[in-house]
């Protein structure tokens, strides 16, 4: 189905990027962890994308992804979809384990959910590029 996006939100605002998803210089990028635990210090939080959209039968309703990395290396990954025009929703939530590497993030999906997968990143001040999709920063 073809849909009419109205894409709103700070974190959505960043409509152009360089397509480089490496840690540029003065941001917070993927750094290799050190022994002892999972650092990245920049990634650690939660971080929230939203997508508004009038579907073409009219109806109105919003794609939310919600990522949480938590320094201990655990993940989870909550998508809600609503429908704003029936007053319903569903949600989803996967649980993962993540692991910094130099200029990426593996991110491996726990059971029931399977999958293992590696995403560039960046952090800019309060924006999460994550696979090219700009997140905005809920908490650290």
């Amino acid at each position: 189905m073809m849909r009419r996006c109205v894409v709103l939100g700070l974190a959505l605002v960043t409509a152009c990027d360089s397509g480089r998803l490496g840690a540029p210089r003065g941001s917070t990028g993927g750094t290799a962890g050190t022994s002892g635990g999972v650092t990245a210090a920049g990634l650690v939080g939660t971080w929230r994308r939203v997508l508004f959209f009038i579907a073409d039968d009219g109806s109105a309703g919003s794609n939310e992804t919600i990522w949480r990395f938590d320094s201990n290396g655990t993940a989870s990954r909550a998508s809600v979809t609503r429908n704003y025009s029936a007053g319903v929703a569903d949600v989803q939530t996967v649980d993962a384990r993540w692991e910094p590497l130099s200029e990426s993030v593996r991110i491996t999906y726990l059971p029931p959910s399977s999958g293992t997968f590696e995403f560039s990143y960046r952090v800019t001040g309060d924006t999460l590029f994550l696979a090219s999709q700009a997140y905005g920063r809920v908490s650290r």
